[in-house]
């Protein structure tokens, strides 16, 4: 009887074992599926990302002019070139900015705020967003793509645009899209390769309302801003 229970015992516990091995097959299998879809959708969340990161900026420096009482302005400062032609280049970047009038600024700070201290614009980290590698927002298979010629209002603001302290954008009606928006694109070169148009816009009104939408058909993230509104365009 001893013996007859060793070998039940014996037996339960290679069949245990058995179920161990099948379970922990089964598990990594789960995860190289669960990882190459990830990996697959990485580049799309950093495109998106790097859009919400410009939507962010844009919602700060309206909401910095009206605080303020001085203009403030994002000045697009750099692309790789045409993003759908040059597959091997991406990133681009941008500048934050205050103006030192309400109105017709003739100076410009990169923030934060600081050179009323000393004279000296000497802190710049809030100032910049830089997509390229090793930038501050280094964001691999994303391009910032060119865009339209922007005039800016009055003198020095090419390639800007300018927040009033009342929230609204300063910049001429040329630099608005027919329709209505002044638009900057961000695409996934990584879809791109594959012959997907994947591109996120950032919309910007008038009256200062950000919103994104995808060239797929989806708005990836909620509008935000003045007067705001959902739904893909």
């Amino acid at each position: 009887m001893p013996q007859l229970s060793q070998q039940r015992h014996s037996r339960r516990s290679a069949f245990t074992l058995v179920e161990v091995v099948v379970a922990m097959a089964i598990f990594v299998v789960l995860i190289a599926i669960g990882w190459s879809s990830t990996r697959s959708q990485m580049p799309r969340f950093r495109t998106v990302e790097a859009a919400q990161g410009m939507q962010s900026d844009l919602m700060m420096l309206r909401n910095t002019a009206i605080q303020t009482s001085r203009e403030t302005r994002l000045v697009l400062a750099s692309t790789p070139g045409d993003c759908t032609s040059d597959r091997g280049a991406w990133g681009g970047s941008w500048t934050l900015e205050i103006g030192d009038r309400f109105n017709n600024s003739t100076s410009w700070e990169l923030l934060p705020l600081d050179a009323a201290e000393d004279g000296t614009d000497d802190d710049q980290s809030d100032g910049l967003a830089v997509l390229d590698d090793g930038g501050n927002r280094d964001s691999k298979s994303v391009c910032l793509d060119e865009w339209d010629s922007l005039a800016g209002p009055g003198n020095n603001n090419a390639d800007a645009i300018v927040f009033s302290p009342r929230g609204w954008v300063d910049n001429p009606g040329a630099d608005f899209q027919s329709t209505g928006y002044i638009e900057v694109d961000f695409v996934n070169q990584e879809a791109g390769r594959l012959g997907v148009d994947d591109r996120i816009t950032v919309r910007l009104s008038r009256a200062g309302m950000v919103r994104l939408v995808s060239s797929l058909g989806k708005e990836d993230a909620s509008s935000a801003g003045t007067n705001s509104s959902s739904g893909a365009s």
